[in-house]
């Protein structure tokens, strides 16, 4: 990713917009295939901006789940991004306003470039590029999304259902990289697991939510200790 002295260059931009709105074609698709209402579709694109909340939430109804069950997995999911706007509150100042705002459409990318920016005017610009590239993308891309998958039907034929195991994995994937989060990734995993052939739908997916407590009192730090220098 390139930065210039004003912030992201423009094929930086258009390219974090273009993935959000690949990704917001892909998530409305699903929840409309799902038995969704496009309203409803779009209603939570604008309010939530979490792909990985929908497609938990689509999860568990797949699998039978009740909608309550599926409602809280899907906050579970999204739960992150408080904490993520949580990190950049004192990154520079900033008003009421745009403090709702950033928690509105926070996102990891945006996030990451605002924390280790070198100065509070570059996090804060890198932050609001990255963060209102993706933003429109993922409204843009979900109301595509929404007339796509009330033309195609069944989203299975294209292999849409792919990108929920998908976007668990990467989840996954990068959490493996700290003591903490990998604890708390292996744990959940393990009573996801046993649980799954004996509890109602989405009963397993809450319940490996409470690894998270055990996850928490792991001191936090690289899974593996960089090697000495020889």
């Amino acid at each position: 990713m390139s930065e210039t002295t004003h912030g992201l260059r423009t094929a930086d931009i258009v390219a974090l917009g273009a993935a959000s709105l690949a990704v917001g074609v892909t998530v409305s698709a699903i929840m409309v295939d799902i038995g969704t209402s496009g309203a409803v579709v779009m209603a939570a694109t604008v309010t939530a901006f979490s792909g990985s909340g929908e497609l938990a939430y689509a999860a568990v109804i797949l699998s039978g789940g009740s909608t309550a069950a599926a409602l809280v997995s899907a906050l579970l999911v999204s739960s992150r991004f408080g904490l993520l706007a949580m990190s950049i509150a004192n990154r520079w100042p900033m008003p009421v306003w745009e403090r709702i705002a950033a928690m509105q459409i926070s996102g990891e990318p945006a996030v990451a470039a605002a924390i280790t920016a070198k100065d509070p005017a570059t996090a804060r610009r890198l932050y609001w590029q990255i963060a209102l590239s993706m933003a429109v993308g993922w409204v843009v891309g979900s109301a595509l999304g929404v007339a796509l998958g009330n033309v195609i039907g069944d989203t299975k034929a294209i292999g849409l259902d792919a990108v929920f195991p998908a976007v668990l994995l990467g989840t996954v994937a990068a959490a493996l990289r700290s003591r903490d989060s990998a604890v708390t990734a292996a744990l959940a995993g393990v009573v996801a697991v046993v649980l799954v052939p004996i509890a109602p739908a989405g009963i397993p997916f809450l319940v490996a939510a409470l690894a998270a407590g055990v996850g928490a009192k792991v001191k936090a730090g690289p899974l593996r200790r960089p090697r000495a220098a020889r």
